[in-house]
């Protein structure tokens, strides 16, 4: 099993729908539902990854008014591509994400996050294009049939590495798929500093 590698920090809007029977908040790595503020492209300052190297420059894109209503989220990508055989591939950074973008940062101390799940997300590398595909969890409403937690993502490793083969084989949506490992702050300072 390869390890994960850090992707860096994302800013995504709170959002709360009612998935699996009641109300989760949704913090999946796609755009579909869980977004990130409006004008993040034009700024052109993310990494390869689409993810930005430390939290103040993730903070910067949010405009001041709206900080309370965003989090941060640091990620971390499994170097694993299922495709519809459903087997795992291994693949290199350079092999998923655009070689021309800033490199992936040396992950930091990440003292005040803590793992919150897994997503599963669409990431075709053949395509080269910005961020990622759909959550299949979230964006074709199977986490109605899948262990998701609070925030529409996997608790465990076993599982998601189980359900991204089953997404690799059914192609819910064109796939294929990697397992992002999802932090949350605990303490979140871009919030207070905000409110200060």
């Amino acid at each position: 099993m390869p390890d994960f590698v850090f992707l860096g920090f994302c800013a995504k809007r709170w959002l709360t729908a009612p998935l699996a029977g009641r109300n989760r908040e949704v913090a999946s790595v796609s755009e579909c539902l869980s977004k990130r503020a409006s004008e993040w492209v034009k700024q052109w300052d993310f990494n390869r990854a689409t993810c930005w190297n430390t939290e103040a420059q993730t903070w910067s894109l949010v405009p001041d008014e709206s900080k309370g209503a965003f989090r941060v989220f640091a990620y971390r990508a499994l170097l694993l591509l299922f495709g519809e055989t459903g087997i795992a591939a291994p693949v290199t950074v350079d092999e998923l994400f655009p070689k021309e973008l800033p490199d992936l940062p040396p992950e930091p101390a990440l003292f005040h996050y803590s793992r919150i799940g897994y997503d599963i997300v669409e990431r075709n590398p053949a395509t080269g294009s910005l961020g990622f595909g759909c959550s299949p969890l979230s964006c074709n409403g199977i986490a109605e049939s899948l262990p998701v937690n609070n925030f529409c993502l996997l608790d465990d490793l076993e599982t998601a590495l189980a359900a991204a083969r089953r997404f690799g084989t059914e192609q819910p949506e064109p796939g294929p798929y990697i397992v992002i490992e999802v932090l949350a702050e605990t303490a979140n300072p871009g919030r207070s500093t905000a409110s200060s």
